[in-house]
């Protein structure tokens, strides 16, 4: 997670300066470029600096933070993992997509380097944050083998879930997207789809992080209100006046589109768990015999489970 949005802030910050020759055409936005590029940078490198804080304990948690969390605990799936990791690159690149086009110019700039922003300032806090509070991940609690011996292979990636980097990640360029392009004065249609497409892949990254276990409930809803607040807070910071305001549809078809990537990948079909696997193999699980009662004398029965 932190990577790939490390990678796609430090392109931002590097091009969009190079690209950009004329004082600032985005409508109702003052940009200082040298400042929010600075601002990027400084947080992507802050970003790579938290990494380097240690873990303190590898001891698992006895108690979750919601009741829904512990209903997740073990939860274990390495195409749901990674489904959320393609979803999260698509989440960070259709942004950068639809408010550039095929050619990019003075105003194209303005957007990306505000995106760059909020990309940037998501995953630092996000990187701190789960370096300061070192929960393990819902994965840890499993008792197959094999999902142990995976945990051990993570390192100390296993005791950072909380909060949830894809989900804040998500929202948050999903938010700044849409923001940006409407207030671009982009049309209708553009805006609703913006709105609605962008938190649809932000919710389907966040559910299938839960599915995946690697995150709680927890993490995800705090990590994707987090990211939306950023997401809106970092390009209203630039307007001149009043920030950009969605529409009452906007924000239905938003809703809608958490709605909507929720249902889906909750629709995704994952790999069976081990014990579902043996279950369908015919092998015989809890074994026991029984005395019953009949005329004249005693019975056995014999019980399990195929």
């Amino acid at each position: 997670m932190t990577q790939r949005a490390l990678v796609a802030s430090l392109i931002l910050v590097l091009v969009s300066p190079a690209i950009a020759d004329e004082p600032t055409s985005l409508p109702n936005h003052t940009i200082d470029r040298r400042l929010t590029g600075g601002i990027t940078g400084v947080a992507t490198g802050l970003a790579l600096v938290s990494q380097l804080i240690p873990i303190r304990s590898r001891e698992l948690w006895n108690d979750e933070i919601t009741e829904f969390d512990e209903r997740v605990r073990d939860n274990f799936s390495r195409r749901a993992a990674h489904l959320a990791d393609g979803m999260l690159g698509l989440s960070i690149a259709a942004p950068a997509f639809y408010l550039t086009g095929t050619t990019i110019d003075d105003v194209d700039s303005d957007r990306l380097m505000i995106y760059g922003q909020s990309v940037a300032v998501n995953t630092l806090l996000a990187g701190v944050v789960k370096r300061l509070v070192q929960r393990p991940r819902p994965y840890m609690y499993s008792k197959d083998p094999t999902v142990q011996k995976y945990a051990r292979g993570e390192g100390d990636d296993a005791y950072l879930s909380f909060y949830s980097g894809h989900s804040a990640i998500g929202f948050g360029a999903a938010t700044t997207g849409a923001y940006l392009l409407g207030a671009s004065g982009a049309s209708r249609w553009a805006r609703t789809a913006a709105w609605s497409g962008g938190f649809m892949v932000a919710a389907a990254t966040a559910n299938l992080r839960v599915r995946g276990g690697n995150h709680f409930y927890s993490d995800v809803v705090i990590g994707s209100v987090i990211g939306l607040a950023v997401g809106y807070a970092v390009p209203a910071m630039h307007a001149d006046g009043t920030p950009y305001r969605p529409s009452g549809e906007e924000v239905l078809a938003g809703a809608a589109g958490i709605l909507g990537g929720i249902m889906l990948s909750s629709l995704l079909p994952l790999e069976k768990r081990t014990s579902e696997l043996d279950r369908g193999t015919g092998r015989v699980h809890n074994v026991h015999l029984t005395a019953i009662p009949v005329a004249g004398g005693l019975g056995f029965g014999i019980g399990g489970g195929l």
